[in-house]
């Protein structure tokens, strides 16, 4: 009888032992999978805001250079937050400008060139992308809805860099995806330059 009542208590320690080497397991496990989710839904917002920022780089591929630009009207210029003004895009190396301190408006460039169409007819032109606003917003509740029906800020960046000796008058397009909710964090950074003649007619005065 000794012999049983031995044997039994170290069968309910040997239990223990394994119930704590168990909960150790799949506390490791849990921390695991819920790793596993946040990095999925990180990847998928990079996925959307990727998508987000070539349709809207693509926009400005299949304009003239002359219609490449931002609306620097006061009322949209005075709408821009400090996440937008202090980005290292909202700067013109070509004239040592930046927004920040000397303003969107010396930084930054609108439509330009001979008869340069203005920032409402262009983004008629292209209601889907609206390429001559500098920060928007798209969500499940907008026209046209977010992919993915989160939110996100699209900030677009255009600098005209000045002619040098060997090279033509380009611009400079930086498109940068950020998380609407909070826009000091960016998912996605794309930036292309476009010469003054994309686009333009024969004989057109635009470079």
């Amino acid at each position: 009888m000794a012999r049983l009542r031995k044997n039994d208590g170290f069968l309910m320690v040997e239990l223990l032992v394994a119930m704590f080497v168990l909960t150790v397991a799949l506390t490791a496990l849990v921390g695991v999978f819920s790793t596993g989710i946040l990095t999925m839904r990180t990847a998928s917002r990079v996925t959307t805001a990727t998508f987000l920022a070539d349709a809207q780089m693509e926009t400005y591929r299949a304009m003239t250079s002359r219609d490449i630009g931002i609306d620097l009207a006061a009322g949209t210029v005075s709408a821009l937050d400090s996440n937008y003004k202090n980005d290292a895009a909202c700067a013109n190396a070509s004239t040592s400008k930046t927004c920040a301190t000397d303003g969107v408006g010396t930084a930054e460039t609108g439509p330009t060139g001979a008869t340069p169409d203005t920032c409402t007819t262009i983004n008629t032109w292209y209601s889907s992308t609206l390429p001559c606003t500098p920060s928007r917003t798209i969500s499940s509740t907008t026209t046209p809805a977010s992919p993915d029906g989160r939110s996100y800020r699209i900030d677009t960046y255009i600098i005209q860099l000045a002619a040098t000796g060997s090279q033509r008058t380009q611009k400079q397009v930086t498109v940068v995806v950020r998380d609407a909710a909070t826009p000091s964090r960016y998912f996605v950074r794309d930036t292309s330059t476009f010469d003054c003649s994309t686009g333009v007619t024969p004989n057109s005065t635009d470079c």
